[in-house]
């Protein structure tokens, strides 16, 4: 099956890359069916599609739509924004996942993200099944040639009237039917209905066969919600979060024109600000580095109406305010745009900080940071830009460095 790969914010038509008049209507139906605000990743132009600030990968129709971030028109290596959208994926999401560059020879050449991540989900699940699936007791009822356990009297009476030979009761029974087996079973289903890679595939029936039978349910995000980890269910944690990648990414026949599709996209700018809180929690720890604080700063009077704002980080020291960052993902003009300098002079406001800064990311490893200040009161409002280096965890370094020392600078 083909694999067309393109970056956000790119237009798609008809005849580029594969991409067919038939790939079209599909995702026009899509959009056409679905609440723009659940199904927003692309809009429609003149014979085709330009996609927008979401990354990841479609797939649908015979077709793998892989789309890249990019965050400078300098830089257009494919391979190498793969290779970071997989490691900001794996440090959000907390997933044991492997770059693009360190997979296996099956998937080296042309690998797509989804491929990545399959391959991950499988290698979680044969472990599993290798240490033995996770057994637990359930209680279970219905009619039974032999009496065991509670007899339900009012049921048997409705069910077993002319039947008395029988007996409707409740029982406990000690098996595989868990509902973490259940999720990791269903996952591998649709391995198997949604890859277009025959190794992985083949790997995915496999794993399959050697899975208890069990019982089928409407996965949602409800269902993870209400999974509670203990000794023996800790292993399942990483597979289980790969399970959840894929199983509320997917929408079976959601057109009604028999279509299926898998939207594994993520919102990059949301997708920036939290990696960059995810490092900068876990490397600075002289500093309390929160994410999303809100503070409300208007209020409509005689009511209860308020408006709040929420930085995207805020560093504190000794429950200090030392710094605010505003995370951009997209390549600035020579000066920030109004818009971003009104919000971040805003934060520094309500949140009594002289240090704010916008934070970009750049193609670019040695672009220099820029140095701003309000000039009602002169706090700094400074743009910083975050090389990006072929090796991820120097960039988390990178990262870490850079806004230590742009808080030393007060």
């Amino acid at each position: 099956m083909a694999t067309i790969t393109v970056f956000e914010h790119q237009t798609l038509r008809e005849g580029e890359h594969g991409f067919t008049e038939s790939h079209r209507h599909t995702l026009e139906r899509f959009v056409g069916d679905n609440d723009e605000t659940t199904f927003n990743y692309y809009t429609l132009v003149h014979k085709g599609v330009k996609f927008r600030q979401y990354v990841g990968v479609l797939c649908l129709n015979g077709i793998t739509i892989e789309i890249l971030p990019k965050a400078d028109r300098g830089c257009e290596d494919k391979s190498f924004w793969r290779d970071k959208l997989i490691f900001m994926l794996s440090k959000v999401y907390k997933l044991d996942v492997q770059s693009p560059s360190t997979v296996s020879q099956e998937l080296r050449t042309n690998s797509p993200i989804l491929d990545i991540f399959i391959k991950k989900l499988l290698d979680e699940v044969d472990v599993l099944l290798n240490r033995g699936l996770v057994k637990c007791y359930r209680k279970d009822e219905g009619n039974q040639k032999s009496l065991k356990g509670k007899l339900l009297v009012n049921k048997q009476i409705q069910r077993n009237y002319v039947h008395q030979e029988r007996f409707y009761v409740q029982y406990t029974t000690y098996d595989y039917e868990h509902i973490m087996n259940c999720i990791l079973c269903q996952a591998i289903k649709l391995v198997i209905q949604i890859s277009h890679n025959a190794y992985l595939r083949d790997r995915a029936n496999s794993i399959l066969l050697r899975f208890p039978e069990l019982k089928g349910f409407a996965v949602t995000s409800e269902t993870f919600e209400t999974l509670c980890f203990n000794r023996k269910t800790e292993d399942y944690r990483n597979a289980l979060k790969l399970a959840k990648l894929l199983l509320l990414h997917y929408a079976p026949k959601q057109t009604g024109h028999g279509d299926n599709i898998l939207a594994l996209m993520f919102d990059m700018n949301k997708l920036w600000e939290e990696f960059v809180y995810c490092t900068l929690h876990r490397k600075l720890p002289e500093y309390h580095v929160s994410s999303q604080v809100v503070r409300r700063y208007w209020r409509l009077n005689a009511s209860a109406t308020f408006k709040t704002i929420r930085p995207d980080i805020v560093i504190y020291n000794q429950n200090k305010v030392v710094g605010i960052i505003d995370t951009k993902w997209k390549r600035p003009d020579k000066t920030p745009s109004d818009g971003d300098l009104h919000q971040v002079y805003v934060y520094s406001k309500m949140f009594d900080t002289s240090k704010v800064a916008l934070l970009y990311p750049s193609a670019d490893v040695d672009r220099a940071s820029v140095g701003g200040s309000f000039m009602d009161n002169g706090s700094s409002c400074d743009m910083l830009f975050l090389g990006n280096v072929q090796a991820n965890d120097k960039w988390c370094d990178n990262l870490t460095t850079l806004v230590k020392d742009w808080l030393s600078h007060i």
